[in-house]
């Protein structure tokens, strides 16, 4: 990793992670309970990856899917009366249906990535190949089920940190494992669409 990304990463982290954590401990002794001091220190990273975009025109790509799934999280837990542990569980929210939609659909062998694929070559019409076009196919398969699974362990892990440990802890270190999870899905998943590439030439 060079020194570039990690001067990105870092203050990208930091934020999404040290922050709410700091905010959350300095917030709970004066909030009635969990859910109060979590949505607040889980809304501090939003705004000011929003305030950023603002000022600077500059997207924070972490920051962007702790907004998406801090509001999405936010309006489940409005639904279910301010349960605080769904906020505990952060882009779980998301991930796990997403994990199951793609994995259903490589399933029935109508990949996420093929339809997506086929969508966009309808702009660009191609002469068919029977042959490649059945590689796609299976690679698309096979990429579907590696993303599909990749997110439904980072959902079941970011539930399972949710159930056993404090909110505290949670924010502690939820982000990075879940991070990490995504991190070797998407190694996997780069390291097979490579493979795909050099036998299909």
């Amino acid at each position: 990793m060079n020194r570039a990304l990690v001067r990105t990463l870092l203050p990208s982290l930091a934020l999404n992670g040290v922050v709410p954590l700091l905010a959350y401990l300095l917030l709970r002794p004066h909030l009635s309970g969990d859910a109060a001091a979590l949505a607040i220190a889980m809304a501090i990273p939003v705004v000011c990856t929003l305030a950023v975009f603002a000022w600077r025109r500059r997207v924070d790509a972490i920051g962007v899917i702790a907004a998406v799934t801090f509001g999405i999280a936010l309006i489940v837990v409005l639904l279910s009366g301010g349960n605080a542990f769904v906020l505990k569980m952060q882009e779980a929210v998301v991930t796990g249906p997403v994990g199951l939609l793609f994995l259903g659909s490589a399933a029935v062998r109508r990949p996420l990535l093929l339809v997506a694929a086929q969508l966009l070559a309808r702009r660009k019409p191609q002469p068919p190949q029977p042959q490649a076009d059945a590689q796609r196919r299976q690679a698309s398969i096979v990429l579907t089920t590696i993303m599909g699974a990749t997110f439904l362990v980072h959902a079941l892990v970011l539930t399972l940190l949710a159930v056993v440990l404090s909110t505290a802890q949670v924010l502690a270190v939820s982000r990075l494992v879940g991070l990490a999870i995504i991190g070797i899905g998407l190694a996997v998943v780069l390291g097979y669409r490579g493979k795909m590439q050099k036998a299909m030439r």
